[in-house]
């Protein structure tokens, strides 16, 4: 009856309703609890998914280029191993490189690591805390303005 292109009649509209069959999805308008509780799992589903794309990001040659990445880490070769990483696959969605980023020191690849955690953050997505925290709170005192401006912005969205 719903599938043809006419209109449904009031009683129609009614009797779905009753029914459960309408096409918005229920019967009764959900409750407050209902909604959170669906937008709750709606948000973990969300997650689930994003982690399939961003934890494997790049396929074996983004494996290799963050290993490489971590294996650089605290050595003068961080800056080298970032850059090929930020320039096949641009800045990382992982907090844990994230914060491997910002400690390379370098400008263009932190505003650019500074902006996508904000997007993160914007979508809802993100949980900072700890130590990248700081690093973001020592950023937002740099010199740099560009830079300092970004980690200022992604402190308030906090």
């Amino acid at each position: 009856m719903a599938d043809d292109d006419r209109k449904l009649t009031y009683s129609e509209r009614d009797r779905l309703r009753r029914e459960g069959g309408r096409e918005g999805g229920g019967g009764r308008p959900k409750g407050g609890r209902a909604r959170a509780a669906e937008e709750q799992r709606s948000q973990e589903a969300l997650k689930v998914a994003d982690s399939l794309f961003t934890d494997e990001r790049g396929g074996t040659e983004g494996k290799a280029l963050a290993a490489a990445v971590n294996d650089a880490h605290g050595t003068s070769e961080l800056p080298d191993a970032c850059r090929s990483y930020f320039d096949a696959l641009g800045p990382p969605t992982s907090l844990q490189l994230a914060s491997i980023f910002l400690d390379a020191g370098e400008k263009e690849m932190s505003v650019a690591v500074l902006d996508e955690l904000l997007r993160q953050k914007d979508e809802g997505g993100l949980e900072i805390d700890g130590g990248l925290r700081r690093q973001i709170r020592l950023l937002s005192e740099d010199f740099d303005d560009d830079l300092a401006s970004r980690a200022e912005d992604l402190l308030e969205a906090l």
